[in-house]
């Protein structure tokens, strides 16, 4: 029985659900170690593993490379107007704009594609990226139950810590929103995009306009990296109640060969000692 759930987010469309829980452990581990905290047992930690939910079901998975499937897209590509919001949310968590581009939606692209911040990814990454978003947030896509089925499947009573990042932070929130009776001590967001308003405005159950708009968890700790554009809004407590957010100025750096998103990459949150600290705190809670 899993003491803690981890939700990955975009970029594991095609990856092994294996894959994926093994590189986050790896990663946690280091963390817990360099903090000198007590690296929970494999058997304790389970991924919610939702990426096949973007997948037709004759397409293929277990690739090593997530690019290499990737189609071709190009800027006009993005039609959909919450595709361009997204695009334009992200760019403004980079450097100040640059010269020149066809429009808002290229130039936002651009910014993306040249930014060190999220390691200079190739455009039809970040539109790739944002396409996923969009599709989860699409009230007639599947992707959202689908993926919140997979939730459902992997939280027991015996978990204590849920860990979402990037996407899957949204997914992990509106799981726990939608589920009271779980039993979960502490919610850890990891580059999460839940501040900007294009996402904030179509959460399932939605936010109170006023009051507590968290999850029913004893602590919600929200670690944003500072060079991490996804991660627009640092701080959420002002907008969703009592959040204690912990931004972060450097994260850790190793092995950059799989860090495809720089600062924005889950392997780099989870090497952090805030990670740690809130892990460490909430199964000492749990056990108590």
């Amino acid at each position: 029985m899993p003491r803690i759930v981890v939700c990955h987010g975009i970029g594991y469309q095609y990856k092994h659900s294996e894959t994926m829980l093994t590189e986050w452990y790896d990663a946690l581990g280091i963390g817990m170690t360099d903090a000198a905290r007590p690296v929970p047992d494999a058997e304790d930690v389970a991924a919610v593993y939702y990426g096949s939910c973007f997948r037709s079901r004759d397409s293929k998975g277990g690739v090593e490379d997530e690019l290499d499937d990737i189609p071709p897209l190009r800027i006009g590509d993005v039609r959909d107007p919450l595709e361009l919001e997204l695009l334009e949310a992200f760019a403004n968590g980079t450097e100040a704009p640059l010269p020149g581009g066809k429009g808002l939606g290229q130039m936002a692209l651009r910014r993306l594609e040249r930014t060190e911040r999220l390691g200079r990814p190739a455009g039809r990454a970040v539109i790739w990226m944002v396409k996923q978003v969009r599709r989860y947030l699409d009230p007639d896509d599947t992707v959202r139950a689908c993926a919140q089925q997979r939730f459902e499947r992997v939280v027991t009573p015996d978990t204590k810590v849920v860990i979402g990042h990037s996407l899957g932070s949204v997914v992990a929130y509106e799981a726990l929103r939608a589920h009271p009776e779980w039993n979960v001590h502490t919610f850890v967001s990891l580059g999460s995009p839940l501040g900007i308003q294009a996402i904030r405005d179509r959460l399932r159950p939605a936010p109170p306009a006023a009051g507590d708009g968290c999850p029913p968890v004893t602590r919600w700790v929200n670690v944003a990296a500072k060079d991490d554009p996804i991660a627009l809004v640092k701080q959420l407590a002002p907008l969703f109640g009592d959040v204690d957010d912990q931004p972060v100025v450097n994260l850790p750096w190793h092995h950059p060969g799989k860090y495809v998103f720089g600062s924005h990459s889950v392997l780099r949150y989870l090497t952090t000692g805030e990670v740690a600290e809130a892990i460490a705190s909430a199964l000492l809670a749990s056990d108590r």
